[in-house]
């Protein structure tokens, strides 16, 4: 795991490994329009739910429209520090092959069914690159703090396991106690009712040599 985060972390500083968030056209509502790709080096669910969380923590609620999860009213200074926009999400798994990442889509909407694009709004769209490759690190952050949560409640449940063990052990141990006590408490009674028979068998013997001297 630590390799993992050695080897996001070189990808990070270097810019290598992953390819650049571009500018491509992408179908919308059965349309072509201007978008914005990158891609992050995680799966599809935990990039979903980090981006989604990101937005949230700002105060912007996604709606579902089509693939696409829709941010309205959107003000990101990174991106654009003079007016909202409606940030219009997608994240889809890269391949079967490479199934820890993902393809982040962003179209940048500015109303009325209209997309920033690369001619009329060069620096939205170069700001929206930066800005994309940025959500790596906010997903790494993300996920990390899944792994933490998850081995929390490896220790959390392996604790138990400990702590139900020593009850175990302990009750166990009272048994044991208990059963050589009685182990105990059943060989002196035991030698007190060997005692006791083999005095009754020399009162028997003693009564049947009686019945020699005896004529009826």
């Amino acid at each position: 795991m630590k390799k993992k985060y050695v080897l996001i972390a070189l990808l990070f500083a270097s810019g290598f490994g992953f390819s650049q968030s571009r500018y491509t056209i992408v179908q919308f509502n059965k349309k072509d329009v201007p978008a914005v790709i990158g891609e992050i080096p995680f799966s599809e669910g935990t990039v979903k739910e980090a981006l989604d969380k990101n937005f949230e923590k700002q105060g912007y609620k996604g709606k579902k429209v089509k693939d696409f999860l829709v941010y309205n009213g959107v003000a990101i200074k990174e991106v654009d520090s003079t007016m909202t926009h409606d940030l219009y999400m997608m994240v889809e798994r890269k391949s079967r092959q490479e199934k820890e990442v993902s393809v982040v889509t962003f179209l940048i909407g500015k109303g009325f069914d209209s997309f920033a694009n690369d001619t009329a709004d060069a620096a939205v769209i170069s700001n929206i690159k930066t800005y994309l490759l940025s959500l790596r690190e906010v997903v790494a952050a993300f996920d990390l703090e899944l792994q933490i949560s998850a081995q929390e409640d490896l220790i959390k449940k392996a604790d138990k396991k400990y702590n139900n063990l020593l009850e175990d052990g302990m009750t166990l141990f009272k048994k044991k106690k208990k059963i050589e006590e009685e182990i105990t408490l059943n060989g002196v009674e035991t030698n007190n009712q060997k005692t006791d028979t083999e005095r009754q068998k020399q009162i028997l013997s003693t009564l049947k040599a009686k019945r020699k001297n005896i004529n009826f």
